[in-house]
């Protein structure tokens, strides 16, 4: 079962770039936790008050906003915001 789980996990963020991030490091953000996004005129603004810029997000292919950072700094390693996003 837990296999099972595990590999129901790892096929729904399948499409992460290797080159931005893992498993590890990205994770789709959940309003309801409060992890809520706002379009401005720059960008993306996180509920934590950081700013994503339009040049940086990329286009999130499940409709949904994902988030990739460093565990340590929390530095955005990548954004990815679904299309017509706001």
């Amino acid at each position: 079962m837990a296999a099972w789980l595990c590999a129901g996990q790892a096929l729904a963020h399948s499409w992460y770039p290797a080159w931005c991030c893992d498993e590890h490091d990205c994770r789709e953000l959940v309003e309801a936790r409060g992890e809520t996004v706002t379009e401005t005129a720059e960008g993306w603004r996180l509920w934590d008050g950081r700013l994503v810029g339009r040049e940086y997000a990329k286009m999130s292919p499940d409709a949904k906003f994902h988030l990739c950072e460093e565990p340590r700094t929390r530095a955005i390693i990548c954004f990815f915001a679904p299309q017509g996003a706001s």
